[in-house]
């Protein structure tokens, strides 16, 4: 047995190629070399035979390798047998007008596609007009009083719009964009007489108002889902919805709602305040606040 072969002769190598360069290790292996005279001849030895080693690879590596000629002509054979003529009959492709051909059918793809999307839209809007007509018709004539008008909107500007899916007759939907504090929103209860008597029937309004909705909100701006988050409320807390309005409370989106004869507010009107994923699931879902107010 020789002296070195106390050493880890594993560590050592490592300790030698730098992989334990910036470890613990490395400093542990630099001590045992050091001071101790097994590792030192070890490392000794591993040092020279590394050096041997690569510089009889950097002299092999520097001479290019001769390839046998029996070899050599053996990958000359299968490289010249690997090589395909093209047919001389073979059709030559015009590229210029391939790419052209491409183009064109791109646009006679897109131009379907938008054919087909202006297809749904029109369809989409005749059935709403149809939709609306056929309510309409059931509906009493003007001679009605404006206190019996239901499902009406008002937007900034005064224009009241029909408002599909808030739950009740008798209700409004605005949209003042107002931003409501607990001490505040009590303060809804007072825009109810107002927002009926201010009942206008503008597709102009319409437009506007659906402009002004916030963002966070917009899912509710559609008509199917404000009556599945009003549906939500009112069977929640019982009652029917007199008034919506498209608003923020402490500074985030929020649609505030206002009930009457809920089953929760003793004789007073029930103020809800719910956030934008107010009615997914056929649940109130987000709801942000609620109080009663005369």
């Amino acid at each position: 047995m020789t002296a070195f072969s106390e050493a880890d002769l594993d560590q050592l190598a490592d300790f030698v190629g730098g992989a334990l360069d910036g470890t613990p290790e490395a400093d542990h292996v630099r001590h045992l070399v050091s001071t101790e005279e097994s590792w030192a001849e070890a490392y000794a030895m591993l040092v020279t035979a590394d050096a041997a080693t690569r510089d009889e690879l950097h002299a092999l590596g520097a001479e290019p390798a001769v390839v046998p000629p029996d070899v050599a002509q053996r990958l000359d054979a299968a490289l010249a047998g690997a090589i395909v003529t093209p047919p001389t009959d073979a059709p030559v492709v015009d590229l210029a007008r391939a790419r052209e051909a491409r183009r064109r059918r791109r646009m006679r793809w897109t131009a379907g596609l938008a054919a087909a999307a202006a297809v749904l839209v029109c369809g989409g809007v005749g059935v709403q007009v149809l939709r609306d007509t056929a309510t309409n018709s059931d509906k009493p004539s003007a001679a009605m009083p404006d206190a019996g008008r239901a499902e009406q909107q008002t937007d900034n500007a005064g224009g009241v719009l029909p408002a599909e899916g808030s739950a009740g007759s008798g209700s409004a939907v605005t949209f003042s964009g107002r931003d409501y504090a607990p001490g505040t929103v009590g303060n809804l209860s007072g825009q109810v007489p107002q927002a009926q008597s201010e009942s206008r029937n503008s597709l102009s309004a319409s437009a506007g108002a659906a402009a002004s909705v916030p963002s966070p909100l917009a899912r509710l701006a559609d008509p199917a889902a404000r009556a599945a988050c009003l549906g939500a409320i009112t069977k929640e807390y019982g009652g029917q919805v007199a008034l919506v309005d498209y608003a923020a409370f402490q500074g985030q989106p929020a649609l505030v709602v206002l009930v009457d004869g809920s089953r929760t507010a003793a004789g007073k009107r029930l103020v809800v305040v719910v956030g934008p994923d107010c009615g997914i699931g056929g649940a109130i879902a987000d709801e942000r606040y609620r109080t009663t107010t005369p």
